[in-house]
């Protein structure tokens, strides 16, 4: 009886976090559900892992999957540690800088689950793959310029090298570095090692800006 006691206790203190745990799945399900219906396609096509629906081995998109848990990665403990920022009403621009990380790095993983700019919209609407790239660099340009004195004070070198290796990936996918040999290997290793030293400089900053938060001895 306790334990059903402190079960409905736990249900009642905390119905939000369950309402927004349900509602989560259920928007998305019921979206799948529509888009599914009115495209007329498979319903299990929506759900299943592509690999099984493409009949493809266990090992197709190896590096490609593991980039997305990076991109999860990276855009999970920025928003993680904006909204604890907010919570505690902290200094605001880290907060800024953190939200706006976790949004960018929500989006591009977004993009590469989905690849928006190659395939995505171009069979609705067709968006030149160019404004994508735009987009992202001003975003970037904006982040750096709103919280220039925080960014200066983290290891922006670890950015600018992701941002380098990103760079290195669109060339070789661009043809301004020929490589003739395993091409999409050489552009897709250069991506994800962008994708994983992003993640590294934001949990290295996430966890400098956490550590802060840390009362100075002797101070309650």
């Amino acid at each position: 009886m306790r334990l059903i006691h402190t079960a409905i206790k736990q249900v009642t203190a905390n119905y939000r976090a369950y309402l927004l745990a349900l509602a989560i799945p259920g928007l998305l399900l019921t979206f799948a559900w529509f888009f599914g219906r009115m495209k007329g396609i498979e319903l299990g096509d929506l759900t299943r892992d592509p690999n099984t629906v493409l009949k493809g081995h266990v090992y197709t998109g190896m590096i490609s999957n593991a980039g997305i848990f990076f991109w999860s990665a990276s855009a999970t403990i920025c928003l993680f540690t904006a909204a604890l920022y907010r919570i505690l009403r902290a200094d605001k621009i880290k907060m800024l800088l953190m939200f706006f990380a976790g949004a960018l790095s929500l989006v591009m993983g977004f993009d590469d689950v989905f690849q928006m700019h190659e395939k995505m919209f171009n069979d609705i609407r067709y968006i030149p793959e160019q404004l994508f790239f735009l987009a992202y660099a001003l975003f970037m340009a904006f982040i750096v310029l709103v919280c220039y004195r925080e960014f200066i004070q983290t290891d922006f070198t670890m950015w600018l090298m992701a941002l380098g290796l990103f760079m290195i990936s669109l060339l070789i996918d661009h043809d301004f570095i020929v490589i003739r040999n395993d091409h999409a290997f050489w552009e897709d290793s250069f991506k994800f090692a962008g994708i994983v030293a992003w993640t590294v400089y934001y949990l290295r900053t996430s966890m400098q800006y956490i550590l802060s938060l840390k009362p100075e001895p002797g101070k309650s």
